[in-house]
């Protein structure tokens, strides 16, 4: 404890004998009911050691638990380095974070989640000076250790190398190596970014990534805790039950990405294969769980988009595929079912 009060003490000091500059970094924290960690989170943001000043925006949404008495205590000790917004009502992830997205002054940003935190105290020092040397770069990363709370398995590190040849934005919209308290974007303009989408961090690390190149860090300075309380914690114990509660707002992010990426066709076809993937998901939740109704939720949400999608695809099924055994093995298929069932109803949709 003593040792984190000469930390702090020391953070302080630093940042009163530059009184007159800019801020550099902005680091961003989105926190919901998060008392039992949000105290770490913030400790790894003060006792960060730079050269330049930075500030924690922290979005708080209308927490009900200390969690919010906790920013408070940080809020009193800092007050120019914490800079809080306590939401009066719950507004949901992604409208949070992007919120405070658009409050950041700094050249650079950097995010972490109010369960995770930094492990290094020269994290956003070594990010920033990387952005410094590498102007082609609108983005950097490093590599992050993944741990369960609970310790029910073993430390990982996030990415893993093996399995990655190259960090670019093809590869990226592939598949989401970076892990979000990891990066550190190149700041730009966030007017127009899209509200209620999942996930959210994916859709920002593209959003930077299609301004320039992704630079990587080969080194550990942050922790992506697991733990059952995380918005993710169900794709590792059970997917379909996070397709039930952010199927929606995942294909959401998905037609976002379509409009960011509307004029290149390798792009758009990575997509669409997303989005068949994610459809076919969607199928088997809804045939699993007769409570749920995903599929007829997205016709009433995307009644043109999804139509259009499926006849789209139909076509192009008939045209790739002349093969008569290869077409009726993807009739059988749970997304051509969902084409058949989108002809049955298609008469609403003209009305």
């Amino acid at each position: 404890m003593a040792t984190q009060k000469k930390q702090f003490k020391n953070t302080l000091t630093i940042n009163k004998m530059k009184q007159n500059e800019k801020i550099k970094v902005s680091i961003l924290c989105i926190t919901y009911n998060q008392e039992n960690f949000i105290r770490q989170t913030l400790e790894s943001f003060v006792t960060q050691k730079t050269n330049f000043n930075f500030e924690v925006i922290i979005g708080d949404d209308h927490s009900t638990d200390k969690t919010t008495d906790i920013i408070r205590e940080f809020e009193k000790k800092f007050p120019k380095i914490i800079k809080p917004i306590y939401r009066d009502k719950n507004i949901g992830i992604s409208n949070n974070l992007f919120d405070i997205f658009q409050k950041a002054s700094g050249e650079y940003i950097s995010m972490c989640a109010g369960d995770d935190f930094f492990t290094d105290t020269k994290k956003i020092q070594t990010q920033s000076d990387f952005l410094d040397k590498n102007p082609d770069c609108s983005l950097c990363f490093h590599l992050t250790k993944v741990f369960f709370e609970n310790n029910e398995e073993k430390e990982t590190l996030f990415p893993d190398l093996n399995k990655i040849n190259e960090f670019t934005l093809k590869a990226l919209l592939e598949d989401n190596f970076l892990q979000a308290n990891s990066v550190m974007y190149r700041k730009t303009d966030y007017k127009d970014l899209p509200s209620d989408i999942i996930p959210e961090d994916w859709y920002l690390h593209l959003y930077h990534a299609k301004n320039g190149k992704i630079g990587f860090i080969n080194k550990v300075m942050s922790a992506y805790r697991k733990h059952e309380g995380s918005i993710w914690w169900h794709t590792y114990k059970n997917a379909d039950k996070v397709i039930e509660k952010q199927g929606i707002k995942q294909f959401k992010m998905y037609l976002e990405l379509l409009k960011l990426f509307s004029e290149d066709k390798e792009y758009i076809k990575i997509i669409n294969s997303h989005i068949e993937n994610l459809l076919n998901h969607i199928i088997k939740v809804d045939r699993n769980n007769h409570n749920t109704k995903l599929i007829e939720e997205l016709f009433k949400k995307y009644p043109q988009t999804i139509g259009q999608y499926l006849i789209d695809t139909n076509q192009k099924l008939h045209e790739t595929y002349n093969n008569k055994t290869e077409l009726d093995q993807i009739k059988s298929s749970n997304f051509f079912k969902l084409w058949r069932n989108y002809c049955k109803i298609k008469d609403i949709f003209k009305k």
